[in-house]
């Protein structure tokens, strides 16, 4: 039964690709604008590729009604697709993956964010990038652990937070869960760390049962009489003890 539903997800991930491939071409344009076609085309594709998969979502609180610097744990490549299968986002990502073939083209036609990284100034010209993007009225994703983790969370880095403060946006905490069914916050089989590869990771999901995954719109944060350090802090803590506890 595993390698049918496998084979099975297999042949509807392929579509999807080349679906996704198709609609990024024709109305993708390196943009993500809160609302409109190329938005609501983009959450269904992600909505789809989760269903694909087989997993079940379940989503808690409410997104922020306005630009906002969205703050998330980090546990799986999944991540990406949960959270844009509710809003439409610009995620960050290593500059690298601009010049890779096909993907990187994608990339850049859904509006992907590239930060610099290895020199003295990459802190202040990705929180230059962040802090446009925001005030051009488009959600962004910051997953501030930096990777991901294997659910205990890391140390939250608030570097670039600085973004919404000086955007003058709001920050909203989202906490991400894939519950398995002996209560533990994280099943295994969605888990994107250490040595393990990108392949056999979507192997993981493709072969795993019953998968359920969860995102918690916490409270929207008002940054400006708040720095960097401690807004790092703050929404370390309530994400930690929502990712634990699994209620607010």
């Amino acid at each position: 039964m595993t390698m049918i539903r496998i084979s099975y997800r297999s042949a509807l991930l392929i579509l999807l690709i080349i679906l996704g491939s198709l609609l990024t071409l024709i109305v993708q344009r390196g943009t993500m604008p809160r609302r409109g076609l190329a938005s609501r085309l983009t959450c269904w594709w992600h909505q789809r590729l989760l269903q694909a998969l087989g997993i079940k979502v379940h989503i808690y609180g409410t997104a922020a009604d306005s630009a906002t610097l969205i703050i998330a744990n980090h546990l799986s490549w999944l991540d990406i697709h949960l959270i844009g299968s509710r809003l439409p986002v610009r995620f960050l990502s290593k500059a690298e993956v601009k010049d890779w073939p096909v993907f990187g083209w994608l990339a850049n036609r859904a509006g992907t964010l590239y930060i610099p990284r290895g020199t003295k100034s990459a802190s202040a010209n990705a929180n230059r990038i962040m802090q446009q993007t925001l005030r051009d009225d488009q959600h962004v994703v910051l997953f501030p652990e930096g990777t991901t983790s294997d659910g205990n969370i890391k140390r939250f880095h608030g570097r670039l937070m600085q973004s919404a403060i000086d955007a003058q946006c709001l920050i909203q905490p989202v906490a991400i869960r894939y519950p398995d069914n002996k209560g533990n916050p994280v099943d295994a089989a969605v888990l994107y760390t250490g040595n393990t590869r990108f392949m056999e990771s979507v192997k993981n999901v493709m072969a795993a049962k019953n998968l359920t995954a969860e995102l918690h719109f916490l409270e929207p944060i008002d940054p400006q009489n708040m720095s960097p350090v401690e807004l790092a802090s703050y929404t370390e803590e309530r994400i930690t003890t929502l990712v634990r506890e699994g209620r607010r």
